[in-house]
């Protein structure tokens, strides 16, 4: 028994021996390949992490893109935000100066007015108290053909007389109502002016409210802004008195013709007025196609908002309606009709180009008149001065 247990157990050694030196070969072996596969695992990390990095730097570049495009069209819309309001505040001073005036002027009128009156109501207390004489009177007081026609002068002076106090009286009442009347129009269209105004204001505040939370360096942005709104409010400014001049010389060329005109008009108007008998002049068919479907509504309502042209338009509303009759698309506010289509010169103008003012918009008829909404108590009427008010821009919008 003993002989045969020691191969066994030399056989078990043998069998514990090889099974070691297998194991350290197999950790010898680990050892050798983790260096490896460590650099591998890094190196696959570094890329994972490179990539991400590099895709982070370009999502940054492009918000940063982004953001300056951003940043440019906010300067874009605060400049022309704030160059509407600089120009909307000086057409309302010019407004209200006109309106100081013209409220002096009704005044004066007025107190003439008053004062004939009571000349006039003293001359027809007259006749009732005392009687006035006639040509019976003349004639049954007459002795001679002498009396008859001295009396008959004496009557004929009376009646020249009254007639001359009345006619007086009618040319002074119609004069301080046409002063009332204008004056009643420039209180109007201030009030439209104003409505225009406040309706920029708040979009001008709740643009600055919202930026100045996104943006930290929005008040210098706000800063640059208005310092270049006030340098193209006043390059305007000068543009539309360069125009006004321009105006002028072409109104001394063409005075006559304009007065043969406006006598043909008013024959015209005196036969068979209302709206359509007005009609535009030069420029292509299309154009003028446009001017004259506009012209027919002349006299109807001016309302805030409205875009109807038979129960009331603004200004915008008013163009905007009569360029979709002709499928032409539009923007609705005057703000963005004076950016939209082709700008036009002054001395190009024609038929159905839309004249651009702060906060309100005409559409020009040609021979120098445009038509519009112009306020609520004017309606829809034409008008023969293209530059009474500052013009920002002349677009032709087909």
């Amino acid at each position: 028994m003993m002989g045969h247990q020691k191969p066994v157990q030399y056989c078990r050694f043998l069998f514990y021996a090889a099974a070691a030196v297998c194991l350290g070969q197999m950790l010898s072996f680990a050892s050798a390949a983790s260096p490896i596969s460590e650099a591998e695992r890094q190196k696959k990390e570094a890329e994972e992490r490179y990539e991400a990095v590099n895709g982070e730097a370009e999502e940054l570049e492009k918000k940063k893109g982004d953001a300056a495009v951003q940043a440019g069209q906010l300067d874009l819309e605060l400049t022309d935000l704030l160059t509407d309001m600089d120009l909307l505040e000086t057409d309302m001073s010019d407004m209200t100066r006109q309106i100081e005036k013209e409220d002096v002027e009704y005044q004066k009128a007025e107190e003439k007015r008053k004062r004939q009156y009571e000349i006039l109501k003293k001359r027809i207390q007259y006749i009732y108290e005392e009687g006035d004489v006639t040509y019976l009177d003349i004639l049954l007081k007459a002795k001679t053909i002498g009396d008859v026609i001295n009396g008959n002068e004496y009557f004929q002076q009376l009646y020249e007389y009254d007639r001359k106090l009345i006619t007086e009286y009618e040319k002074t009442k119609n004069d301080a109502l046409g002063r009332k009347e204008v004056l009643e129009e420039r209180q109007s269209e201030l009030q439209s002016l104003k409505q225009e105004y406040g309706v920029r204001e708040k979009t001008l505040r709740t643009m600055i409210t919202k930026k100045r939370a996104e943006e930290s360096d929005f008040d210098r942005r706000l800063r640059a802004a208005k310092a270049e709104a006030g340098s193209q409010a006043e390059i305007i400014r000068k543009r539309t008195e360069e125009i006004r001049l321009l105006q002028k010389e072409e109104e001394r060329k063409r005075e006559e013709e304009r007065r043969s005109e406006e006598l043909r008009r008013n024959a015209e108007a005196a036969q068979n007025s209302g709206p359509g008998m007005i009609k535009s002049t030069g420029g292509s068919e299309f154009g003028r196609n446009v001017a004259d479907y506009a012209l027919q509504f002349i006299g109807n309502p001016y309302v805030w908002g409205g875009t109807s042209l038979t129960s009331g338009a603004d200004c915008s509303g008013f163009v905007q309606s009569v360029y979709r009759h002709f499928g032409v698309s539009i923007p609705r506010t005057s703000a963005e009709q004076a950016g939209f289509g082709r700008e036009i010169a002054y001395e190009k103008m024609e038929p159905g180009d839309l004249v651009c003012y702060p906060g309100h918009v005409a559409m020009y008829i040609g021979g120098g008149r445009i038509v519009h909404a112009r306020s609520a108590k004017a309606g829809i009427r034409v008008d023969d001065n293209p530059a009474y008010r500052t013009i920002v821009s002349i677009r032709r919008p087909w």
